[in-house]
């Protein structure tokens, strides 16, 4: 069951997908002292960072506070601990965070500072928040105020809907990766697992992404998803911060998904009668089991809170850009008339009479007066001519849209972007089983789209390496401990006409007196694509991964529902459980389950 990060002052580390978050380790009593600029740089992390206590730790990344002697100020620092820094699948994911962040400036999300990349490191900086997680304010308070509930989600809201102007879907919405500043501004963290509509064109059969708690029912399904999940998981959250806990709580992953489908949380009314009436109707539409049938964008959900007056945006200066477009008046108008303060006049030189200064001042007015109209004259025909040359240079140099690349191999989408004016880049690899390698799967920016860059980012096929199964063992805990160990080695034989198979019940639910059984492997290196062959569709289980820092299994993937499943790992995997709890049934009209293959690949 998955716990709580406490994440204090940093983005959380990369805790989004399915499974137990990995406790953060605890700060140390005493603060460490700013790097000075006498700090070797020997001793600096990547010659800049100066690395403190550690804010937040999962199962690839630490989050430390670091001290930057360049800017001189406090940063959050996450960094892709070794030996996964070494892998390319991690890799990708971790630079992808890192370039959606780039696209997001917005006041409630976390800003990232920096982001570097060595043979050996990948990291990320952000700016260090002064505060606590919503997590953290929920266990301390309990159930928020209403007013004080609906200005939170808000905040979460507009950043979100800055989210998803850049074309991102988050995936993650959780207090725990939402920050709380000394403002009480609520900062939205942890990118992750975020996507955009160019990378779902990946298809990640049966992998669950997300946080069981809040993932939605398309995400739980492993369906297409889009903004409307992220409403869905922010209606959770405004549920967790009315009630004082989760909507949905449960002891597996399975048992909290199936109430995600088919329940409704507990009546907010039920648990808090002093709830302004309407509040209910609200996150409950934020909770409808269909995309359709919720909030269709953040700004109708925000909508909705304004007008319960629970939520009054908070509105800053314009600044130069008001100014610019007429936003403010100008304090130097014409109807006005400026005086400078007494302390900066400069009195008159010596031997000027009273009577001489007003004829110089008359003078010089006269001859001020000249010369301002001609350099007016002369900027005003400077500015006309720069406009003329910014449209004619906009015009002429317009980049051409981006052509479509997707399925053509890597030289043939280079020859076919040069011809527009692009060039291409390959983002990543992803491995393709049964399928053509070279070939790109997905390209930002999109076909047609038109952008002030020349380069289109590619995300490309590669033919998988083989990763060896060590060794399998057949599972079955709560029977007579043994479930066709002799049927095993057709699990690696290579052949589609044998098969390992459970033994033979009578109902699908194992007659009702275990709760499952399974296959348990080892591999000789960490793997982070499995595929498994399957005689039927119907059937329905779970992929176990064994926890590196505890050692205990932990959900990470759905199974089931198809006869050829290839499942992307949301994170490299050595050892692990393929766990059957519900049978499939066969022609004769009994329940069993066929497993003609099991490969993993790196």
């Amino acid at each position: 069951m998955e716990e709580d990060i406490r994440q204090t002052t940093a983005p959380s580390p990369e805790d989004g997908t399915v499974g137990p978050d990995a406790a953060p380790a605890e700060p140390p009593l005493t603060h460490p002292q700013p790097a000075t600029q006498e700090t070797p740089a020997a001793d600096l992390y990547e010659g800049r960072y100066s690395i403190g206590p550690i804010l937040g730790k999962g199962g690839t990344c630490c989050v430390y506070r670091a001290w930057d002697t360049q800017l001189q100020r406090y940063v959050a620092l996450k960094r892709l601990e070794p030996p996964l820094s070494e892998d390319e699948h991690i890799r990708a994911r971790f630079y992808r965070e890192g370039r959606a962040i780039a696209r997001l400036s917005h006041p409630n999300v976390v800003t990232l500072i920096d982001r570097g990349s060595t043979e050996t490191e990948e990291y990320l900086v952000f700016e260090y928040v002064e505060g606590r997680s919503l997590k953290d304010l929920i266990k301390t308070e309990g159930p928020l105020d209403p007013k004080r509930a609906g200005q939170i989600a808000g905040q979460i809201a507009e950043g979100l809907a800055h989210v998803h102007l850049t074309g991102l879907v988050h995936r993650d919405v959780k207090p725990q990766n939402i920050l709380l500043d000394s403002e009480d501004r609520a900062r939205i963290t942890d990118f992750g697992i975020a996507i955009g509509p160019d990378w779902t064109r990946v298809t990640r059969v049966g992998a669950i992404v997300g946080s069981s708690r809040y993932m939605s029912p398309e995400q739980i399904q492993s369906r297409p998803i889009d903004g409307r999940s992220d409403i869905y998981s922010l209606g959770l959250v405004f549920y967790e911060m009315l009630a004082g806990k989760p909507a949905f709580d449960g002891t597996t992953l399975a048992e909290i998904g199936r109430k995600h489908l088919r329940e409704k949380p507990e009546p907010l009314s039920a648990l808090r009668p002093d709830l302004p009436p309407g509040v209910e109707r609200v996150v409950l539409r934020c909770l409808e089991k269909l995309p359709e049938n919720r909030f269709q964008s953040m700004d109708e959900f925000l909508g909705a809170l304004v007008g319960l007056s629970l939520y009054e945006p908070r509105r800053t200066s314009g600044g130069l850009l008001d100014f610019l477009l007429g936003g403010r008046e100008d304090s130097l108008g014409d109807s006005e008339t400026w005086i400078p303060p007494k302390e900066t006049l400069v009195p008159p030189p010596p031997g000027v009479r009273r009577s001489d200064r007003r004829h110089l001042a008359r003078s010089r007015r006269r001859h001020v007066g000249q010369r301002q109209k001609r350099i007016l004259t002369a900027v005003g025909v400077i500015i006309a001519l720069g406009v003329i040359g910014v449209v004619l240079g906009l015009t002429l140099s317009r980049p051409a849209a981006a052509p479509d690349l997707l399925g053509l191999t890597l030289d043939q989408a280079k020859d076919v972007a040069a011809e527009s004016g692009y060039r291409v880049e390959v983002e990543r690899q992803v491995v393709a089983i049964d399928a053509t390698a070279g070939v790109v799967t997905v390209q930002d920016p999109t076909a047609g789209a038109v952008t002030g860059e020349n380069t289109i980012m590619v995300v490309v096929t590669r033919e998988p390496t083989s990763v060896k199964i060590a060794r399998l063992m057949d599972v079955d805990p709560e029977g007579d401990g043994e479930e066709n160990p002799d049927l095993l080695p057709a699990l690696i034989d290579g052949k589609t006409d044998t098969a390992w198979s459970t033994e033979v019940y009578k109902s699908s639910d194992f007659n009702g007196i275990k709760q499952g059984v399974g296959v348990a492997f080892d591999l000789d290196r960490p793997a982070t694509v499995m595929r498994i062959v399957s005689s039927g569709d119907r059937w329905r289980g779970l992929l176990l991964a064994v926890d590196e820092s505890g050692g205990d299994l932990k959900e990470i993937a759905a199974l089931g529902g198809s006869t050829d499943m290839t499942v992307e790992l949301p994170r490299p995997v050595r050892s692990g459980r393929i766990w059957i709890t519900k049978l499939d049934k066969t022609e004769n009209g009994a329940f069993q389950v066929g497993i003609f293959e099991l490969a993993f690949y790196q």
